[in-house]
């Protein structure tokens, strides 16, 4: 428990600047090729992110994730065309092969505020052909004070890591009414691909691991959530 709280302390002291957050709104329609999508896109950004060094790297960082970028830096409402002319031109087609056929995209962000953290959920939904869509949560836990983001090695130590495999398995033995990883492999669950997860979403009570269809099961699983509460996680 000691590591998951120190979590919320990570970076030092508070900062005296307090993130004020807004929403930047985008609905447009666009063509991939001769195929129309429509593109929905909700980014809760902070507003205040120039008075802090520590609050305009988690900006940066929070743009680049929600608009799918690596290397941009700048204003969210300058990230927008950038991020339209890279997904019209992945997504061309040559053709309309079917007349009723129409793409959809909807990104939409939030932020909360946890103690010394800001817990940013990024919640993309798509369909771009095929026999079904495609949605993915990501969460993302910044030290407010330092604008660095948490990962697994801030949390738990290699052997710490090592027996969550162990723990993240038996959770999910017990949510689905499972008595071992034959079962749950025959539920639709991938047991080998079974790890802990960068995705995850630190909670007022403890942790949360996400996972998105394909990544530990069959696209008919859904989104797979394996919460924690402080008191189950092995910590020092």
């Amino acid at each position: 428990m000691a590591a998951l709280c120190a979590a919320l302390t990570l970076g030092g002291c508070r900062t005296n600047v307090e993130p004020r957050f807004a929403d930047l709104s985008v609905d447009t329609v666009v063509l991939c090729g001769a195929v129309p999508c429509d593109l929905s896109c909700r980014f809760r950004t902070i507003e205040n992110a120039d008075r802090s060094e520590a609050l305009s790297a988690v900006e940066n960082a929070n743009i680049n994730y929600f608009f799918a970028m690596e290397d941009f830096v700048g204003a969210a409402k300058e990230a927008v065309p950038v991020f339209i002319d890279r997904f019209v031109s992945d997504y061309a087609c040559d053709t309309l092969y079917n007349p009723a056929m129409r793409y959809t995209l909807n990104v939409t962000s939030d932020a909360a505020r946890l103690d010394t953290l800001i817990v940013y959920t990024v919640r993309r939904e798509s369909y771009t052909g095929g026999a079904h869509g495609m949605r993915s949560t990501r969460y993302h836990n910044y030290g407010i004070a330092g604008g660095c983001e948490v990962t697994l090695d801030d949390l738990f130590s290699e052997e710490e890591l090592a027996r969550l495999t162990g723990q993240i398995k038996a959770k999910l033995c017990e949510q689905y009414d499972a008595a071992n990883e034959e079962e749950l492999a025959r539920l639709g669950f991938f047991p080998s691909m079974i790890v802990p997860t960068e995705n995850f979403e630190i909670t007022s009570t403890g942790i949360t691991f996400h996972y998105d269809p394909y990544e530990i099961a069959s696209y008919a699983m859904g989104e797979i959530e394996v919460p924690f509460a402080r008191a189950e996680l092995s910590l020092k």
